[in-house]
């Protein structure tokens, strides 16, 4: 679906989904005064993807652009499901750096990835590239993303797979606890009682399939191998 302009081309209609949202405020403004007519949509919860996608499906949009940095496991995963299940075509605009996360989305049928240095006009002719049929990210990138991942060791890929499970919180406890932090601290930190944390730490660690929180914190150390911390 599109809708007329004045000019010779329509205007296309974009779905934009953002981790933040005065971020994608920001992108879907830049991207109107480029022709296009984003449609921006709130980060799915895990629990109502069936209703996003239909919700996708009737915003007219053929196109996508997904904004997320791609930091941690649970944000990497919930991308892999939005760009692997349609019914439109998915761009991603991301901090992380080039490596196993940008093979991570593109094996799981991303159109195309670029990095959040890319301009406006940048954006706009990848979305018309992708509009087109034709991928931005070149193929020379993609299949060296790619690789990268798929050359990920089997115990780490596995290892992954079992963080992704972890909500976003937990994750961010884990860390803290990687870095030294006590139970204690991280709950006078986040303004919530130790017994939040204490049972964070618990469902956490039946993820992870771990007996201990020494263990827990071994398993996010060897992640870190495969998905280092992003620079923010």
């Amino acid at each position: 679906m599109s809708t007329s302009t004045s000019g010779d081309e329509p205007v296309r209609r974009i779905a934009l989904v953002a981790e933040r949202r005065l971020v994608g405020q920001a992108i879907s403004a830049a991207l109107q005064g480029r022709g296009l007519a984003p449609v921006l949509f709130e980060w799915p919860d895990r629990g109502g993807r069936p209703s996003f996608r239909q919700a996708i499906a009737r915003s007219g949009a053929s196109v996508g652009v997904i904004l997320c940095d791609l930091r941690t496991p649970d944000l990497l995963h919930d991308v892999e499901v939005l760009v692997s299940r349609g019914p439109i075509r998915w761009l991603v605009l991301t901090d992380s750096d080039f490596g196993p996360r940008w093979g991570t989305v593109l094996a799981a049928g991303a159109a195309g990835v670029l990095p959040t240095t890319t301009t406006t006009a940048g954006l706009a002719q990848a979305i018309r590239d992708t509009l087109a049929g034709r991928s931005p990210t070149p193929d020379v990138l993609r299949e060296r993303a790619i690789r990268e991942w798929e050359g990920v060791a089997d115990e780490q890929r596995t290892l992954v797979r079992r963080m992704e499970q972890l909500t976003h919180r937990e994750y961010e406890v884990l860390g803290s606890l990687y870095d030294g932090q006590s139970v204690q601290r991280i709950a006078s930190a986040s303004g919530v009682a130790e017994a939040t944390v204490r049972s964070q730490v618990k469902s956490l660690r039946r993820k992870l399939g771990v007996d201990s929180q020494l263990a827990a914190v071994a398993m996010y150390r060897r992640a870190l191998e495969v998905f280092p911390r992003s620079r923010v």
